[in-house]
């Protein structure tokens, strides 16, 4: 008799994650569907007591819990060993995505959002809102990271800014878009970018149910104000590895992407000419080479793109 395939695989990489996995793992375990699903978790060589954590819910919940332990730090490496160990162990239909760090809160996510998913052929991707566990504050906040937006949104939408938060999402598994994860190489914001990559395959839904927990002021992209100037420099590498991409696929995307750049530029010096003076030191692609042609003024920008 084959055996039945897991038509969801949960994604979960995990490192030095010991005072918040098993909320996290609870989480997965709880989830009720009229389906197969597995949860592969990575631990990426962790020094405190996460991997022990892991396989007591490995040995618990056997049928879901799949864990992958590393005595070698596989992120550290950015040579993309860490994506392709996680995209061959996830074979799934769909793809859903939940960090050591985050949980999810209600036990019907999973269903849901597959239930959309099959009946709408047309989106590739469903995420939800969710609260914030505010960690400087030790406080549960509403969502006050991203933006409010429709329902429904495209990649236009998208390439505004990320407003998808990663224990959120699920999408359809693609094979061809991992494919072009693995040769953009490492890049800090990496989901913002497997966002970016899938929702050219289709629309993106929204749900309304508030269903998992992201923890904000424990990661790189915290906004405190000594790092700001930090995630500057790493958004503009995000957004040059994403504009090289669509320099041939889409023009309306691309412009988007270069309006995005631009305004990141000008935060990061102190005024116009300075910005015009060091240009090209800071950004040398092809994409913001014609985007300096195209992209003057901003607002007539945003009005060729509406």
């Amino acid at each position: 008799m084959t055996e039945e395939l897991p038509l969801v695989s949960i994604k979960c990489i995990t490192y030095n994650h010991e005072p918040y996995i098993a909320q996290c793992l609870d989480g997965f375990v709880m989830q009720q569907t009229n389906f197969k699903f597995e949860a592969i978790v990575h631990d990426d060589a962790s020094t405190d007591k996460t991997a022990d954590i892991i396989r007591e819910y490995a040995e618990k919940y056997p049928n879901i819990i799949k864990p992958i332990y590393e005595t070698e730090n596989q992120y550290s490496k950015h040579d993309g060993s860490l994506t392709r160990i996680m995209n061959e162990a996830c074979t799934g239909k769909y793809i859903a995505i939940c960090e050591g760090d985050d949980y999810w809160t209600d036990p019907y996510k999973l269903q849901k959002q597959v239930d959309f998913l099959e009946e709408n052929p047309e989106y590739s991707i469903c995420f939800h809102n969710v609260k914030i566990w505010n960690v400087p504050l030790q406080q549960m906040q509403d969502d006050f990271i991203t933006k409010d937006i429709p329902e429904t949104t495209t990649i236009l939408d998208l390439a505004e800014g990320n407003y998808i938060h990663t224990p959120s999402v699920v999408f359809r598994n693609n094979e061809q878009v991992f494919e072009d994860m693995l040769k953009m190489g490492s890049l800090p914001a990496g989901d913002y970018v497997l966002h970016m990559l899938n929702a050219q395959y289709g629309k993106i839904k929204k749900l309304s149910d508030v269903m998992g927990v992201y923890r904000y002021g424990c990661g790189m992209w915290s906004k405190n104000a000594e790092i700001d100037n930090i995630n500057d420099r790493k958004w503009l590498k995000v957004l040059d590895k994403l504009e090289r991409y669509f320099i041939e696929k889409n023009t309306n995307v691309l412009l988007v992407l270069l309006s995005q750049g631009y305004l990141t530029i000008e935060i990061m010096f102190d005024n116009y000419a300075k910005l015009q003076n060091r240009f090209l030191d800071v950004r040398s692609s092809k994409a913001y080479r014609l985007g300096k042609f195209l992209l003057k003024p901003f607002k007539w920008i945003k009005k060729i793109i509406k």
